[in-house]
């Protein structure tokens, strides 16, 4: 589960963490200054990208185990799994529900994606719906 920042122009690894992670990673999004990383077995990581340090884990296995995807959307960032979608408080990285019991039926892992209004879409069953998240921190 090692991260490694590339840069494309010049052709040359930048840097590498490895998030001590036991699983492989399943999703990544920046906000600011932080990547945010979950593994496949339920791990989050934030890696403070200027300082190149990992600054926090934290076990989210209850919201997502297995394949999962992130976004960042109006400065927060949200994750989906097949069952639940989530999102990580700003300052705290803690974790909080946002639609349990999602339970897409997606055959190839979780998505999740935003609109320029900040709608959240993703699957619910084998429906696509649009979350509307009106999150203050």
């Amino acid at each position: 589960s090692t991260v490694v920042a590339f840069d494309l122009v010049a052709g040359r690894e930048l840097w590498r963490i490895d998030p001590r992670q036991t699983a492989g990673t399943a999703a990544l999004t920046v906000r600011g200054r932080h990547l945010y990383g979950l593994s496949r077995k339920g791990g989050l990581f934030v890696v403070d990208i200027p300082r190149r340090e990992l600054i926090h884990r934290a076990d989210v296995t209850s919201v997502s185990n297995g394949f999962a995807a992130l976004v960042t959307n109006r400065g927060v960032v949200y994750g989906v799994s097949d069952t639940t979608l989530f999102r990580f408080h700003p300052r705290t990285f803690a974790v909080s529900v946002v639609v349990p019991d999602i339970d897409g039926g997606w055959y190839s892992g979780a998505h999740i994606t935003n609109d320029e209004h900040g709608r959240l879409y993703t699957m619910q069953g084998r429906n696509l719906v649009r979350i509307t998240d009106h999150a203050r921190f």
